[in-house]
């Protein structure tokens, strides 16, 4: 099992220095979400709460994920950096294969791309995308970024992007793992065709069974069941070693926490379980806790 956080709502003149803690203590990789702009109002629900609510401020600061990922890339040596996710349907494909590659040269390849389809109607009308054509778009997406960081001179003639023959330069000097987030139908048959791994949001135990059947299920049908293949998510109710090797035997390659939220660790550093965001030292703490208490154990 390799473990990660997600660094969402987390004030960015705290990044390095988490980066760095994480880094020295055995984490396996950080989540960097992306979020071009929050809108007054929105005319959807936001899909992951009850209520259809936002469940943050809106004038969180959130960074452009490839300039918060380079900053913490040059600070570390070996944690990897996840997109989590990019949402490429509202953005370009070369324009975003180029970041990428500049990212992926700058961190030495430390770098995985997790894509998602935008969800705020507001995203795709201010930024002149097609909301109806975004998961076919987003399957042209993710081949054109496959190709351009595969080097060499490419071209593409799809429905929805179309170039004659073009390069990139510098590009990975290995393949850079693309997972493909969503839980319904389409969104998991993207992932089981196109991506190296599915990357999740929350998902109780009961639920990830069913959720590898169905991706086993898929890429068998696409003829992909014997490559390798990483799942990715955070799973509120795996607290002990136990219970992440209950998440190992159904297939979870990479668990995703959140350490300063554990109401054990910040019982043990005497802060209230309700901090969502407490102090930079309470964080590195709770990240250092969480390695030696879990991640060492499961090593």
């Amino acid at each position: 099992m390799r473990f990660g956080f997600p660094l969402f709502m987390v004030a960015p003149p705290e990044l390095l220095d988490i980066a760095r803690t994480a880094d020295a203590c055995g984490w396996d990789s950080i989540q960097v979400a992306d979020a071009p702009f929050f809108p007054e109002v929105t005319s959807a629900p936001y899909p992951y709460t009850p209520d259809g609510k936002r469940f943050w401020p809106l004038d969180t600061p959130v960074l452009d994920p490839w300039v918060a990922i380079t900053a913490m890339a040059t600070v570390t040596k070996r944690i990897r950096f996840v997109t989590s996710v990019l949402r490429l349907a509202i953005r370009q494909p070369l324009l975003e294969a180029k970041s990428l590659c500049s990212v992926a040269a700058m961190s030495n390849d430390r770098v995985a791309l997790g894509v998602g389809l935008a969800w705020m109607p507001e995203e795709f009308k201010w930024l002149g995308q097609d909301k109806k054509t975004r998961g076919a778009r987003q399957n042209e997406a993710i081949q054109i970024i496959r190709l351009i960081t595969g080097g060499g001179m490419v071209e593409f003639h799809g429905k929805y992007y179309d170039f004659d023959r073009l390069t990139m330069a510098p590009v990975p000097k290995k393949r850079i793992p693309i997972y493909v987030g969503g839980t319904t139908t389409p969104a998991l048959q993207r992932a089981a065709r196109y991506g190296d791994g599915w990357i999740g949001v929350v998902h109780p135990m009961q639920e990830i069974p069913g959720l590898v059947a169905e991706l086993q299920t898929l890429r068998r049908d696409c003829g992909r069941d014997k490559e390798p293949f990483d799942i990715m998510l955070h799973c509120p109710d795996a607290e002990s070693v136990s219970d992440i090797r209950r998440l190992e035997e159904m297939g979870v390659t990479d668990l995703q926490v959140t350490p300063w939220t554990m109401p054990s660790i910040m019982a043990e550093l005497g802060v209230s379980a309700m901090a969502m965001q407490p102090a930079l030292a309470v964080k590195q703490e709770a990240i250092k806790r969480y390695a030696a208490e879990i991640i060492a154990k499961c090593g």
